[in-house]
């Protein structure tokens, strides 16, 4: 296969799919609409704040990771959580899509849960 073909077959295959972005947006959670099913985080990059929007759609997944409760299990597991058990304050780390000019939630992770 030429290299031209090679390029091509690369640009139509990603063509379909999303990009990610290169990074976790990481930061403080700032507020949470449930009803608008977005996420509202206070980060900081380079010395500067800003607020990221995120959009969470119905397969966006939020966890946090907890000891096993089962004896002789050892490590930690992902424990589902809903969009209303996130609080502000909390640090997450949020696996994001690009869909247009908004960020899209892939998973959000809870990093530290802070008491109110």
């Amino acid at each position: 296969m030429s290299v031209i073909g090679a390029f091509i077959v690369v640009a139509v295959v990603s063509a379909g799919h999303s990009v990610a972005d290169e990074g976790p947006i990481s930061g403080a959670v700032k507020a949470i609409d449930a009803s608008g099913k977005t996420l509202t985080l206070q980060t900081t990059a380079k010395g500067k704040t800003r607020d990221v929007t995120i959009i969470l759609k119905p397969e966006s997944k939020i966890v946090k990771f907890t000891r096993p409760t089962e004896p002789g299990k050892t490590g930690f597991v992902a424990q589902p959580l809903a969009l209303s058990d996130v609080k502000p304050g909390w640090i997450v780390s949020v696996t994001t899509r690009h869909e247009g000019g908004n960020e899209v939630a892939e998973i959000v992770t809870v990093v530290l849960e802070k008491p109110q």
